[in-house]
C-alpha cells in the first residue's frame, strides 16, 4: 500500500540527457553546487521531518535522488498513490525542482515545497503554479498540513509557517514558530539510507546534529537574509546528555567507523561542547566524529579536549588568507588566530579541513594566490576550493545587484532555464577566468609530493591509504582540463 506521505530529496538535475543536454549542464554555472560523489549527505531536515510524520500516525516513504538517480517520469510515478508529497527546495535546486513539480501535476497528490527558499522567498510557491509551501521548520507545521489536506482537521490557513498561494499569483504567509525544544526532533536514520552517503577522506557516514542556526551573519549567506523567521540566525541546541545518547544509539545500530556533526557552527557554545565532549568520554564511547565551526569559536584547550572525546576531523569557513577580505565577510578574525588554529589541530591529531571562496567583492586574483599559499603552509589536510556564487536576498547579493553584477529577476530566470545559476566575479575577472583560477588552485594544492607525504602520515589504519587515493582521484579529477570545472567530479547519469 502506498505511504500517506513521500518526502523528496530532489536532483540537481533529472536524467535522461542527450548530448546537448549533458553539454548545456556541464557548461551551466549551476552544476557547480551539485553534490559530488564523495560528498553526498543524508537530508538531515527530511529525516527530522520523517521522524515527525511517522509520530502523527502517518505511514511515510524517503526518496533520495541524488543517491538514487531516477528520471522525473520515475520518480513522479513512485509517489503515485501517496496524499502529499513534500519536496526540499534549496535555491541551487530551483531548476530542477520546478521541471518535477510541473511533471507531477496532475498525479493525484498534492505537492508541497519547504526548505530555505520558501522561507526567504514565500512566492516561489506561487511561480511554481503550487497551492502550498512551508517556511521555516517542518516538523510541526507540514504535519498540522498533512492533518489538514488527508484527514480534514484544521484549516491550512491556521498553520504557523504556511504558505498558500491563491489563484498562483497572491500569496497567503503565516508568520512561522520555532520548535519549542530540539530534543523531541532527533532524525530518523533508517527512514532514508545509503551505502553513497560518504566524505572525502573518510569514507561511509552517519550523522548527527546537536544544534540548529547559526548567530553569524556572513555577506554570502542565508543568514544575512531578512528572512520572515528566525531559524537560520538563531542557535538552539539539544540537552547535551540526549546528543550522547543519540551518538550511542547510533553506534550501537549502525556500527559506524565516522560520524558527522552537521551543525551549522558546532562551538558556538562553548560550555555546550565542552558537555558534550565530557559526556562521550564519560560513556566510554569509541568512534571518531568531525565537525564544522568559526575560528575564532576555537581555542587549543577545548580543541585537545575535543580530540580526547573522538573528534578527527574540524572544518572551517575559511574561505579567504586575506584579513581584509574576512573582515569584509563578517569573518574578523586575523591571520595568527588561523595559523594557531590549525597548528593546534594538527598538534591533537585532528585533520584541519576549510573552505576557500574565490570570488570576494574587491578581491584580486593576486588576493587568491595568497589564499592556495596560506593553506598550503599551514597544512590543512582538505581544502574544497569553490566560486563564489550568490545566493538571494543576502548582503551580497543586494551588493552585486548595486555593482550591475546581476538582475532582480535572476532567480526565475534561472528556475524557468533561462539564465545559469547567478555567481560572483569580483573586478574585471570573468567566469573563465575564476574557472582557470579554481583548476590551478586544486592541482597546485594536491599535486605536491609534501602533501601526498602528509596524508599518507594521516593514516590511522589501513584502510585509510586507500580511502585517500581514492579520495584524490576524485578530487584531481575535478581539475580536468577536459571537463569544465563546474562538474565537481560528478558523473552524469547515462
Amino acid at each position: 500500500m502506498p505511504a500517506d506521505v513521500v518526502l523528496v530529496n530532489p536532483a540537481y538535475a533529472f536524467p535522461p540527457f542527450t548530448e546537448q543536454d549533458r553539454r548545456a549542464i556541464r557548461d551551466d554555472a549551476f552544476i557547480m553546487d551539485l553534490p559530488s560523489d564523495p560528498f553526498l549527505y543524508p537530508p538531515m531536515g527530511l529525516l527530522s521531518i520523517g521522524t515527525a510524520l511517522r509520530r502523527g500516525g502517518f505511514s511515510v516513504q524517503g526518496i533520495d535522488c541524488n543517491a538514487t538517480p531516477m528520471t522525473m517520469e520515475q520518480l513522479a510515478r513512485r509517489c503515485e498513490g501517496a496524499k502529499v508529497v513534500g519536496i526540499q527546495l534549496l535555491v541551487a535546486n530551483t531548476r530542477s525542482v520546478y521541471q518535477l513539480v510541473r511533471h507531477m501535476a496532475g498525479r493525484g497528490y498534492e505537492v508541497v515545497i519547504g526548505g530555505p527558499w520558501p522561507s526567504v522567498e514565500p512566492e516561489v510557491v506561487a511561480k511554481m503554479a503550487l497551492r502550498y509551501g512551508i517556511s521555516g521548520e517542518g516538523e510541526i507545521s507540514f504535519v498540522q498540513l498533512c492533518d489538514a489536506l488527508i484527514h480534514g482537521k484544521g484549516k491550512a490557513e491556521d498553520i504557523p509557517g504556511i504558505i498558500i498561494a491563491e489563484d498562483h499569483e497572491r500569496v497567503y504567509t503565516k508568520m512561522p514558530e520555532l520548535l519549542p525544544d530540539l530534543n523531541d526532533w532527533l532524525p530518523d536514520r533508517d527512514f532514508m539510507r545509503s551505502p553513497l552517503y560518504r566524505q572525502p577522506f573518510k569514507g561511509r557516514i552517519e550523522v548527527a546534529l546537536g544544534s540548529r542556526g547559526c548567530p553569524f551573519d556572513c555577506i554570502f549567506c542565508y543568514c544575512s537574509s531578512p528572512s520572515p523567521n528566525s531559524m537560520f540566525n538563531k542557535s538552539r541546541w539539544l540537552d547535551a546528555d540526549v546528543l550522547v545518547k543519540d551518538l550511542s544509539d547510533t553506534l550501537k545500530k549502525y556500527q559506524p567507523r565516522y560520524i558527522e556533526m552537521m551543525d551549522e557552527t558546532f562551538t558556538v557554545n562553548r560550555k555546550w561542547v565542552r558537555e558534550v565532549c565530557q559526556g562521550i568520554l564519560d560513556a566510554g564511547l569509541k568512534f571518531e566524529w568531525g565537525a564544522k565551526t568559526r575560528m575564532d569559536l576555537l581555542d587549543p584547550d577545548l580543541l585537545e579536549l575535543m580530540g580526547r572525546a573522538g573528534c578527527t576531523k574540524i572544518g572551517f569557513g575559511l574561505e579567504s588568507g586575506v584579513y581584509d577580505l574576512r573582515k569584509n565577510m563578517k569573518k574578523n578574525f586575523g591571520n595568527d588566530k588561523v595559523k594557531e588554529i590549525f597548528r593546534a589541530a594538527n598538534q591533537f591529531n585532528i585533520d584541519p579541513a576549510c573552505t576557500i571562496i574565490f570570488g570576494h567583492p574587491g578581491e584580486t586574483e593576486d588576493d587568491m594566490k595568497a589564499s592556495v599559499e596560506m593553506v598550503k603552509q599551514c597544512e590543512v589536510a582538505y581544502v574544497e576550493f569553490h566560486i563564489m556564487v550568490l545566493i538571494p536576498k543576502t548582503t551580497l547579493f543586494y551588493q552585486a545587484l548595486k555593482e550591475g553584477k546581476v538582475k532582480e529577476d535572476a532567480y526565475d530566470k534561472f528556475m524557468y532555464g533561462e539564465a545559469a545559476y547567478p555567481e560572483y566575479a569580483p573586478g574585471e575577472l570573468t567566469a573563465l577566468d575564476m574557472r582557470r583560477i579554481h583548476r590551478d588552485a586544486v592541482k597546485e594544492f594536491y599535486l605536491r609530493p609534501d602533501y601526498i607525504f602528509r596524508q599518507a602520515r594521516r593514516a590511522r589504519r589501513p584502510g585509510d591509504l586507500l580511502q585517500y587515493a581514492r579520495a584524490a582521484a576524485s578530487v584531481l579529477g575535478k581539475s580536468s582540463l577536459a571537463e569544465p570545472i563546474w562538474r565537481l567530479g560528478r558523473a552524469l547519469p547515462q
